[in-house]
């Protein structure tokens, strides 16, 4: 055999050894738990943790408490600006580029500095068209958020809190929320409370129609900020309408008697009073009809008193006869 290929022969097979030992070390990595620990300098900085019975593992620390510990910048560091402090306080760094420095899923901490006093978190995914889908951010002493974005960059879920108020937001028209089970699509409401009840302790403040027992709000060319298809039972209801004081006025024209006689033959209602039919299919207004029967309350008394003067100036030429006897 050519002395060439004996050469050959002996480096693939030094080769496959040297892959080999390789795999070996590895495999032996694995199930003894090396640890890395990373400072300054880079690879020429990976030591073993102290006490070396340390199993757990740490980049930038040999003394790491957890099976993955990262330690943070101290406070007071000093940044060119906000983006450098930012990169600078970068833990995690996962996924596909999506510029040119950073990646996927990214969280941050960034301590107080010069740019910023206060730390601020940062935890954010992006998709590889470098949209932000999900990220939350938290204010060391101040606020905190948490949001997810559909793919054109419009908010469709957020939750902020600045310690005093709380604010709960699903912002797209095509939102919906439900309690109490998963909604089968296409879902009936935008939010809909599956089992149980709903308790307000609050005020209830409503810029729309509400339905009780019915989705229908109009009724002919009238549409009601409250519809209720079944009782209602209350202790008092208070209604704002016109009133009828208008029958006491000097100009008002009170039907005589007579008219009003012939009036309820002919139609078997009083006048400006809606009939049986009318009632039955088209309801009752209530505000309306309680002026309407005041309206009729008025005018009995105006009647009453009319009778009383007739009766009275009555009783006077009776008298008169009387005393001529």
């Amino acid at each position: 055999m050519p002395e060439n290929i004996y050469i050959i022969s002996a480096v693939q097979t030094m080769k496959k050894n040297i892959r080999l030992t390789f795999a070996f070390l590895a495999l032996a990595n694995l199930s003894s738990f090396a640890q890395l620990s990373t400072g300054a300098g880079g690879a020429t900085s990976i030591l073993p943790n102290s006490p070396t019975t340390n199993t757990n593992v740490g980049i930038g620390t040999n003394t790491p408490n957890a099976k993955l510990e990262i330690p943070a910048l101290l406070n007071g560091q000093t940044f060119t600006d906000f983006n450098d402090g930012f990169k600078k306080s970068l833990l995690l760094n996962i996924g596909a580029y999506r510029d040119g420095y950073f990646r996927l899923l990214t969280f941050a901490d960034m301590p107080s500095s010069n740019v910023k006093p206060n730390a601020e978190t940062w935890f954010s995914i992006e998709d590889r068209n470098d949209a932000n889908r999900l990220r939350h951010h938290a204010e060391a002493n101040g606020a905190s958020s948490f949001t997810i974005n559909d793919k054109t960059q419009s908010n469709v879920f957020s939750v902020y809190e600045d310690g005093s108020n709380a604010f709960f937001d699903l912002t797209k028209t095509g939102s919906y929320l439900t309690v109490g089970g998963k909604a089968v699509w296409p879902v009936a409401h935008n939010f809909w409370v599956k089992t149980g009840s709903s308790c307000f302790e609050g005020n209830v403040f409503m810029n729309t129609n509400l339905g009780i027992g019915t989705s229908n709000f109009t009724d002919g060319a009238n549409t009601y900020k409250l519809s209720v298809k079944g009782k209602i039972r209350a202790e008092e209801i208070k209604v704002y309408s016109t009133w009828a004081d208008y029958v006491f006025a000097d100009e008002y024209q009170l039907r005589p008697l007579s008219e009003l006689e012939k009036f309820i033959k002919e139609n078997k209602h009083l006048p400006n009073v809606p009939s049986a039919k009318e009632v039955t299919e088209n309801g009752l207004a209530l505000g309306e009809m309680v002026k309407v029967q005041q309206e009729k309350i008025e005018e009995l008394t105006l009647y009453i008193i009319d009778q009383n003067k007739k009766l009275e100036e009555l009783r006077m030429q009776v008298n008169a006869l009387l005393n001529k006897k």
